[in-house]
C-alpha cells in the first residue's frame, strides 16, 4: 500500500510540472545570439506583485500594472533566456500540490510558492503616479531561498503619461536586471535592445505629438460646443425675452381692454341708470289699509319689464298674494306701472294702473307714489312710500 501511494505521489508531481509548463510564455521566442553561453536557460524568475500607487482617482491607469509587467517577462525572456512565471499562475500550481500535500504550504507566503516552482528569484513591480501626473518605476528583485534583496531598478527618467510609461520603462531597467542576474548581453543583443528601446521612444514621442493634436482638435471641437452653446443660449435668451415682452404687452393690452370694457360698461349703466334708475332694482312698500294689511313689491327685470307682488292680509288674518308680469316705463320724472292681476280675491288689485309723478329722497332709495286702494273708478288714493330692497 505504501508503495502505491508514493507511485501515485509521483506521478501526481510529474502532472504538476506539465501544467507548470504551460505557463511558460509562449508568445516571444528567446534569441540566443543577444546572450553568450546559456544565459538564463533552465532558470526560472517569479512575477510577484506589480501594483499602481496614486493612480488616477477613476483607476483609468491600472492597466499599466499589468502592461508593464508583460513587458518585463518578454524582455527577460527574449534577451536573456529566462522562464518566467506569474504569481497567481504559481497559485494554481500549488492549488495542485495542496491536493496532494494538503496543509505543507502556504500561498499567502511569495517565498514558499517561489520554491515550489523551482524559482531562484523572484520580482516585485512598483509604478508610481508623481503630483506631477507623470509615472516612475521601481523593481526589486529577491532571492527566493532566503527572502534576500538581490538588486533595485528604477528608471533615470520619468514618463509623461501612462501610455509613454508603458512603452518605454522596461527598457530603461532590463540591461541592468540582465547584469544582475549574470547574463552577458552580446553586441547583437546591445544593439538590439538599443533599437527596441529608440523605436519605443519614437513611438511614446508620435503617441505624444498625436495625443496634443487630440487634445487641440477635442479643445476646439469643446471651444465650437461652447460657442454653439452660448449662441443658442443667447438666441433663446432673445426669443424668451421677446415672447415675455409680447406677452406683457399683450397682457397690458387685455387688460386696458377689459378696463375700456368695463368703464364703458359702468358708463353705459351710469347713463341708463341716469335715464331709468328702476331697471334692475326692487322696491317694497307696506301699509295698513282700512281693515287689511297690503304690502307690494316691485322687481323690475328690464328697462320696460316688471313684476309686481301683492300680498294682503285681511282682519281675520288670512293671507293672499298673488304675483304677476307686466310692463313700465319712466321718463319726464312720470313713472307708469301696468299689471293685471285676475284675482278674485285681492280685487283692488285686479287691475294695476299707477301712474303718477315720482319724487326721489335720499337718491334713489326711496320714492313716493299715489296708488288707489281698490280697484274701483275715483278710489281714495294713499301716498306709498316705496323703498329700494
Amino acid at each position: 500500500m505504501t508503495v502505491t501511494a508514493t507511485a501515485g505521489a509521483d506521478s501526481m508531481r510529474k502532472h504538476i510540472f506539465i501544467f507548470f509548463a504551460l505557463f511558460l510564455p509562449l508568445s516571444v521566442a528567446a534569441e540566443e545570439e543577444f546572450y553568450s553561453g546559456g544565459g538564463g536557460t533552465g532558470h526560472t524568475i517569479m512575477f510577484a506583485e506589480s501594483t499602481v500607487e496614486n493612480g488616477v482617482y477613476d483607476k483609468t491607469d491600472v492597466w499599466v500594472a499589468d502592461k508593464i509587467r508583460a513587458n518585463l517577462i518578454s524582455a527577460l525572456h527574449r534577451y536573456g533566456g529566462f522562464n518566467c512565471i506569474d504569481l497567481n499562475e504559481a497559485k494554481s500550481i500549488l492549488k495542485v500540490q495542496k491536493q496532494l500535500e494538503s496543509g505543507i504550504y502556504d500561498d499567502s507566503q511569495t517565498i514558499e510558492i517561489g520554491k515550489l516552482v523551482k524559482a531562484k528569484e523572484f520580482v516585485n513591480i512598483r509604478t508610481t503616479r508623481l503630483p506631477s501626473g507623470s509615472y516612475s518605476i521601481g523593481i526589486t528583485l529577491f532571492n527566493v531561498e532566503t527572502g534576500a534583496i538581490l538588486g533595485m531598478f528604477s528608471s533615470p527618467k520619468t514618463y509623461d503619461s501612462a501610455e509613454s510609461y508603458a512603452l518605454q520603462a522596461h527598457y530603461d531597467c532590463i540591461s541592468d536586471m540582465l547584469k544582475k542576474l549574470g547574463v552577458k548581453q552580446t553586441s547583437e543583443g546591445k544593439n538590439s535592445l538599443k533599437n527596441e528601446q529608440r523605436i519605443a521612444a519614437e513611438q511614446a514621442e508620435k503617441n505624444k505629438i498625436l495625443a496634443k493634436e487630440n487634445a487641440k482638435i477635442e479643445e476646439e471641437r469643446s471651444e465650437k460646443a461652447r460657442a454653439e452653446a452660448e449662441r443658442r443660449a443667447k438666441i433663446e435668451a432673445e426669443e424668451r425675452e421677446k415672447r415675455e415682452a409680447r406677452e406683457k404687452a399683450e397682457a397690458a393690452a387685455a387688460a386696458k381692454a377689459l378696463a375700456e370694457k368695463k368703464a364703458r360698461e359702468e358708463a353705459a349703466r351710469a347713463k341708463a341708470k341716469q335715464q331709468n334708475p328702476f331697471a334692475g332694482e326692487t322696491y317694497v312698500c307696506e301699509f295698513e289699509n282700512g281693515s287689511r294689511y297690503d304690502s307690494y313689491r316691485i322687481k323690475f327685470t328690464s328697462q320696460t319689464e316688471c313684476s309686481v307682488t301683492v300680498t294682503s292680509i285681511d282682519s281675520k288674518g288670512a293671507e293672499k298674494s298673488v304675483t304677476k308680469g307686466g310692463s313700465y316705463s319712466f321718463g319726464d320724472g312720470v313713472l307708469s306701472v301696468s299689471v293685471r292681476m285676475p284675482n278674485e280675491s285681492v280685487r283692488h288689485v285686479q287691475k294695476i294702473a299707477w301712474k303718477g309723478s315720482v319724487s326721489f329722497k335720499n337718491g334713489y332709495n326711496i320714492f313716493y307714489l299715489m296708488i288707489p286702494v281698490s280697484s274701483q273708478d275715483g278710489a281714495k288714493r294713499i301716498r306709498a312710500e316705496f323703498r329700494q330692497k
